[in-house]
């Protein structure tokens, strides 16, 4: 377990920080991006990146680049995590590998699997409040991936759904798990009104008077 993710859900101070901005911006990326555009979860994670960086130091927070493991979006004080984010009650489309031959490699997927970081699973509930955000150490993933076996893991398929994910059993039974830690969050849509280019408008303004 990751001691800086636990007192950070356990100080109110700080987590409310995050509950309380996290909708807005959120509203933001669902207003720069097409209905369904996977490009959104990218920017979600940038968001909680920033948060991460924000609360913990640049210097606490290593964003790898070379790929090596594709599962690992930060290190945050060395230690791995991966960001999920997600519509909905969150117990399907939570994946661990993109792919297009889902079907193919599932069953080699199932059988090596091993989870090897922490996550932060954030549950996107528009114009509600409930529980939304998670963090499942990575000693919990594996008590549940070795409970459930091959039915960790479940393959999807479809124009837009096409990877290996958690399957929703193993999400309900890691969001259940006593050491998985959890936080409510209102996701009441304010009605921002920002046009999706009025960044790069004022970033090339800016290198426009230089």
């Amino acid at each position: 377990m990751n001691r800086h993710l636990i007192r950070l859900f356990r100080s109110e101070e700080k987590l409310a920080r995050l509950v309380s901005w996290l909708p807005e911006a959120f509203e933001i990326v669902r207003n720069e991006m097409p209905p369904r555009n996977p490009a959104v979860g990218i920017l979600r994670e940038h968001i909680l990146t920033g948060f991460f960086v924000n609360e913990f130091g640049e210097e606490n927070v290593d964003v790898p680049r070379d790929g090596v493991q594709r599962g690992i979006d930060i290190r945050l004080h060395g230690v791995g995590l991966s960001i999920k984010t997600t519509t909905g009650s969150g117990t399907s489309g939570v994946k661990v590998l993109w792919t297009v031959d889902a079907l193919q490699i599932g069953r080699e997927i199932s059988r090596d699997y091993e989870p090897d970081c922490d996550i932060i699973l954030v549950n996107i509930f528009w114009g509600k409040r409930r529980e939304s955000i998670y963090y499942i150490p990575v000693e919990v993933q594996q008590l549940v991936r070795n409970e459930l076996g091959d039915g960790y893991l479940h393959a999807a398929v479809g124009t837009n759904h096409r990877g290996i994910s958690i399957s929703a059993a193993a999400i309900r039974k890691l969001k259940d798990h006593k050491d998985t830690l959890s936080a409510s969050v209102d996701w009441q849509v304010t009605g921002i009104d920002q046009s999706p280019y009025e960044r790069w408008v004022k970033y090339w303004s800016e290198k426009r008077s230089t």
